[in-house]
Parts: C-alpha cells; structure tokens; sequence
C-alpha cells in the first residue's frame, strides 16, 4: 500500500517546521518521498517521519555526536540513528548537515542504503542541493 498524498504532505510540513533547520524545498520533498518509498505502510513510513523529525531536533539543538564527512561531502557531517529507539537496532538513518551561525543547514536525511546509498545520492544531486 502507497503512502497517501496527504501523509506526505504533513511530513513535509511536519519536518519544514522544525525551528533552526534549513533545508532546499526540492531536497525536502525528495527526502520525504524517498522514505515513503522505503517504507510504503503508512505507520512505517509515520515511524520514520517521526525518527528523523526528532534527530533533526536533535541536530539542530547540537545534542548529537556527528561524523565529520570528507572528500565530495567535505565540510558536512553526517549523524546516525535508528528507526525504533530500541536496543540492538541498527542506526540505518542519517542526516546530513553542516551547522552555521544562526541554523542548521541540512543537505538531506533518509535511509542510509535504500533505496539508494544517501552519500552517494546527495554528492550526484549536489547541484539541486544546498
């Protein structure tokens, strides 16, 4: 079953309401369709939404310990987590983010290998990207 147009919408609101956080509207709805994507069942893809609302929450407050990034991604960080917080579950989301005077700039955020490697896919969509 497909996310609804109107889930996706109010994760695209939801996540673009997040004080402190800037991201380009093209990379944001890429983003979010790309979760829906990953997770196709609407409490799924709620789960996910809900994640990474709270890790770019996180980020943007600075409460996280991030990776910093190299070669194309040179000046970016990228911050791990999970799905479900829970023990034992693998941190398979990232963001992508580089922080700056008075915000947090945000490249893109998603599932680390599907439906594509999100190193990769934000390097090769770095011309629609912040």
């Amino acid at each position: 079953m497909a996310v609804s147009s109107d889930l996706l919408r109010s994760a695209i609101v939801q996540i673009s309401s997040i004080p402190s956080i800037r991201m380009a509207p093209e990379a944001l709805v890429e983003d979010v369709t790309l979760l829906a994507k990953v997770w196709p069942d609407e409490s799924d893809f709620a789960a996910a939404v809900a994640s990474c609302c709270r890790a770019l929450e996180q980020v943007s407050a600075g409460k996280v310990t991030p990776d910093a990034l190299e070669d194309d991604l040179d000046g970016w960080w990228s911050y791990h987590f999970q799905l479900h917080r829970a023990q034992g579950e693998k941190a398979v989301l990232r963001v992508v983010f580089c922080p700056q005077a008075d915000f947090v700039e945000v490249k893109g955020f998603g599932h680390r290998f599907k439906p594509s490697d999100i190193y990769h896919r934000l390097v090769l969509g770095k011309d629609i990207r912040l």
